[in-house]
């Protein structure tokens, strides 16, 4: 009798938990549902480039969701973007902790630290980043490596990075553009010539190239190539950021 009243409290303790488990369960995937719809609409407030409502739900999907990795580093972008640097390297480094080969996050960091010119933090992340390899975009983490060297005034090692982020994605005229103003910096006119016109090739519609080809033409004595390039440059840039400058180039060599 004793040793049926013990089976029947077992299976009785036995039922209570798996109701109480199954319960903690459901509640936590209801909790994940609601983080990541809170975190959908954040993306779409972000979008518009509304970043105060856009943060307001991601606080609120953190605390739904604590352990989301994915959560922290969009919380830490939105922090980057409104320059709050302290909380988006303490959201950053939470997703890493959550998730280390979270290589996303590792070259999100590394951002936020070339932003505060700090090149051997931000050298760290990159190479932490590229250290996994089911990383699907590479080529940013490079490309990134690439302007930390160049800002430490290691133009060699900035060469070499900007070279893998294009031999990794050939048709990314970001670097491109950047291996042109290493070779600038470096005295290499030629290959400053040839990678501006290949970011030219794969963004055409990029003022930017455009106005350092122009500047560099003027620097090599090709008159007519300046002229070229500064006009497509004035013409391309709707924000009126280069356009000044090229139209005061512009004045003193016609």
């Amino acid at each position: 009798m004793i040793n049926q009243l013990k089976t029947i409290r077992f299976h009785a303790l036995l039922i209570c938990f798996v109701v109480l488990f199954t319960a903690c369960a459901e509640d936590r995937a209801l909790r994940e549902r609601q983080a990541q719809a809170k975190r959908n609409l954040a993306r779409s407030f972000l979008v518009d480039g509304n970043y105060t409502a856009g943060l307001k739900e991601l606080l609120e999907a953190v605390e739904l969701d604590p352990v989301n990795p994915e959560i922290h580093n969009d919380l830490a972008l939105t922090y980057r973007e409104m320059g709050k640097y302290s909380e988006a390297i303490s959201h950053f480094n939470k997703a890493i902790e959550l998730k280390p080969d979270f290589s996303e996050a590792h070259n999100n960091l590394g951002t936020v630290y070339l932003m505060l010119d700090d090149w051997d933090r931000a050298i760290a992340s990159f190479k932490k980043a590229l250290t996994n390899n089911r990383y699907a975009t590479p080529h940013f983490a490079y490309n990134n490596l690439g302007l930390a060297y160049f800002n430490k005034g290691q133009f060699k090692a900035a060469i070499d990075s900007f070279l893998k982020a294009v031999q990794g994605q050939p048709s990314f005229s970001r670097a491109y553009h950047n291996l042109g103003i290493t070779y600038e910096a470096m005295n290499e006119w030629d290959k400053a010539l040839e990678a501006y016109k290949e970011s030219i090739g794969h963004a055409p519609d990029d003022p930017r190239s455009y106005f350092r080809l122009g500047k560099l033409y003027l620097r090599v004595n090709n008159r007519p190539q300046a002229i070229k390039n500064l006009e497509e440059a004035i013409r391309l840039d709707k924000t009126n950021i280069i356009a000044p400058e090229a139209k005061d180039l512009l004045e003193k060599i016609r």
